[in-house]
C-alpha cells in the first residue's frame, strides 16, 4: 500500500496509476445481493458518479474495503483520508490487497476535495474513496461531473446528512455477528431517479469474498433471510 502526504507526491502517483488505466468494461459495481441490487438503476452502484456513505467510520471503512476488494474490475483504489491510519492487513483480510491501494493523507478539507476530483477525472477503471466531513452542494456537483467525465466511481464518506449531488446515499453501521464474520447494518436512504428504501443486515464471507444477507430489517426488527 502506497502512502502519500505531499500533494506533489499525489500528482506523480496519479500519473503513474492512470497511465495503465483504461475505460471500464463494466457499467457498475454490484453489491452481489439481489435484494439490494434490484433497487439500484442498472442493478449496481453506477460508475460515472459518486455515492455517499454516512454512519460509523470503522464500519464504513471495512464495508467499502470488502465491497471494492471483491470487484476484480476495480484495478486501483485511491483512499483520501485526514489521518492516514488505514491498516493494510485489515484491508487484505477483506479481500482488498494493499497492492491495489494508494492512501493520500492530508488534513485540509480543500486538499482532500482536490485529490478526489483529480483522481475521479483520471481513474476510469479504479475507485476513489474520500473522507470529507463537510462538502456543500456545489462541491459535490464538481465531484459528480468529474466522475461523469471519465466513467469512474467515487465514495464520499461524510459525517452526517447534507445536500448532495451524489447518486445514492447509504447508512452503514456495525452489527453483532453470529460468529467471527464482519457484519453490518446497511440502509439505502437515497437513489437519484428511483425510490429509495430498505435496510439489511449483511455479513462477509472471507472464503468466497461475498456478502451474505443475514436479515432484512423492517421497522427496526430483523427478519431472517431464507
Amino acid at each position: 500500500m502506497n502512502q502519500l502526504s505531499p500533494l506533489a507526491d499525489l500528482r506523480s502517483q496519479l500519473a503513474r496509476i492512470t497511465s495503465t488505466c483504461r475505460r471500464p468494461s463494466v457499467q457498475g459495481i454490484p453489491i452481489g445481493v439481489p435484494e439490494i441490487d434490484s433497487l439500484l438503476p442498472g442493478t449496481a452502484l453506477a460508475r460515472g458518479g459518486i455515492h455517499e456513505v454516512i454512519g460509523d467510520q470503522g464500519a464504513i471503512t471495512s464495508f467499502l474495503a470488502a465491497l471494492l476488494g471483491r470487484q476484480k474490475a476495480v484495478q486501483h483504489v485511491l483512499w483520501v483520508t485526514p489521518q492516514g491510519d488505514l491498516y493494510a492487513g485489515g484491508l487484505s483480510q477483506l479481500g482488498l490487497s494493499h497492492r491495489r491501494v494508494t492512501v493520500a493523507c492530508t488534513r485540509q478539507t480543500d486538499n482532500r476535495l482536490w485529490a478526489m476530483e483529480e483522481a475521479l477525472k483520471d481513474l476510469p477503471n479504479g475507485a476513489v474513496v474520500a473522507e470529507i466531513e463537510q462538502a456543500d452542494l456545489t462541491e459535490t456537483r464538481r465531484l459528480q461531473l468529474a466522475a461523469e467525465s471519465s466513467g469512474s466511481i467515487g465514495f464520499l464518506i461524510r459525517r452526517d446528512r447534507q445536500p448532495s449531488a451524489a447518486l445514492t446515499r447509504w447508512l452503514v453501521e456495525p452489527a453483532r455477528s453470529r460468529d467471527i464474520r464482519p457484519t453490518w447494518r446497511l440502509a439505502l436512504e437515497r437513489v437519484r431517479g428511483a425510490e429509495a428504501g430498505g435496510s439489511w443486515m449483511l455479513e462477509f464471507n472471507h472464503a468466497s469474498l461475498c456478502f451474505n444477507l443475514v436479515a432484512a430489517l423492517a421497522h427496526g426488527q430483523a427478519e431472517a433471510a431464507e
